[in-house]
């Protein structure tokens, strides 16, 4: 009797340690299938050595397995960090005509913002400054070109583009949660198939390691930091704290986003653009599927901090897959990947018939990709879309 209850224990033990690893490895799979691809795109506007996005995929490997193991275990709660796919976003529109010690520059003083917001207390406030609905727009503004260079991809290669367009919308429709997995294999398989894939690209090494010490232009730091500092905060920190909550775990913000801050603080110079609060991905470790007791889910984000760390090492053998398919697929997968972003985003930013016209006036000005005195429309968007939303609302108390 003792032998078959004490196996019967054994076994429910291994049936849950095997659910919260499986919930923590399927929530790093699907934050790197939909989004690393837009990673190696912002690493190619500033260098197009594999060098460098290889430090960059080790550095928010290493950041967000580090911090998500270290706040899971301090609270006791599934908190899961991430990188900004907002912020890589707008990155991949605004790094082109900078250095890389720029760009490390840029890096270094967002984190830096997260971190003193984080600790004074004023993240809660700045949510109010910025409106929800002028962030938005202003993202949105930038995805723009990303998401319709699908079509000249799809004019140039229209079995291997139009092939990922029709695998994405079936898939979205009938397995959601492995779009990103299908269309990566089909990324693969269809230019093998047709004789554009370069299989000599592929490599297996350890991973590269490039230190970049910062450089700090003005005009960088306004017209790019500002923007990521402000869509990281606003798209990625506020979500993940109102996932913990409604998942029924409140952890103080304040640690948690100092926390994150510091993660890409410390590894800036490698490459950690941006560190968060994880939402979407967050929820596959939060829920029941994870573990039955709350009190133990926080085991899978531990284990998907451990499967952070192991992707961040394998970042070579990641670029390589990529710089093996033709320009065409990943101008597609990039475009498919931040389709969705760029539909949530939109509907975000014109959500409110009040909002409306200062979210139109900002995705204007971002689209327009004019600079003056050197600073991209990113904050020119931020600016004047915050300018008019405040004179707005005034008229509308009036």
């Amino acid at each position: 009797m003792y032998v078959i209850t004490h196996y019967g224990a054994l076994r429910n033990t291994m049936i849950r340690l095997l659910s919260q690893v499986s919930a923590g490895a399927t929530a790093v799979f699907v934050g790197y299938s939909s989004a690393v691809v837009l990673i190696l795109e912002a690493a190619s506007q500033l260098d197009s050595s594999p060098a460098l996005q290889s430090a960059w995929l080790l550095a928010v490997g290493l950041a967000m397995g580090i911090s998500t193991i270290a706040l899971s275990l301090y609270y006791k709660a599934p908190v899961l960090t991430a990188w900004s796919t907002p912020g890589i976003a707008l990155l991949i529109g605004s790094l082109s005509g900078l250095t890389v010690a720029e760009a490390v520059g840029v890096f270094v003083f967002s984190s830096s913002l997260i971190v003193v917001f984080g600790v004074s207390g004023l993240a809660d406030r700045m949510m109010k400054w910025v409106p929800s609905h002028i962030a938005a727009a202003i993202l949105a503004g930038i995805l723009l070109k990303f998401v319709s260079a699908i079509l000249p991809a799809l004019i140039s290669f229209p079995i291997i583009a139009g092939g990922l367009i029709i695998i994405y919308f079936i898939c979205r429709a009938y397995t959601p949660r492995w779009v990103f997995l299908w269309l990566l294999l089909a990324a693969i398989t269809l230019p093998f198939f047709t004789g554009k894939l370069n299989e000599q690209s592929l490599m297996v090494e350890a991973p590269q390691w490039i230190w970049v010490w910062p450089h700090f232009s003005w005009p960088a730091l306004i017209g790019v930091g500002i923007p990521l500092f402000v869509v990281t905060m606003v798209s990625q920190n506020v979500p993940g704290v109102m996932m913990l909550r409604a998942n029924g775990y409140a952890p103080p913000t304040s640690p948690l986003i100092t926390t994150t801050g510091l993660a890409g603080l410390l590894l800036a110079p490698l490459g950690a653009f941006a560190i968060n609060l994880a939402a979407i991905t967050a929820a596959i470790c939060q829920t029941e599927d994870a573990d039955p007791d709350p009190a133990q889910r926080y085991k899978a984000a531990v284990a998907a901090g451990g499967f952070y760390i192991l992707m961040g090492l394998a970042g070579s053998l990641i670029v390589s897959l990529f710089m093996m398919m033709p320009q065409a697929a990943t101008a597609t997968l990039a475009g498919l990947a931040l389709l969705p972003v760029i539909t949530q985003n939109l509907q975000r930013a014109f959500s409110s018939t009040s909002g409306a016209y200062a979210a139109a006036i900002a995705f204007i000005v971002t689209v327009a990709d004019v600079s003056f005195f050197s600073i991209s429309s990113a904050f020119w968007g931020l600016l004047v879309g915050c300018v008019v939303a405040f004179l707005s609302e005034r008229t509308h108390r009036i």
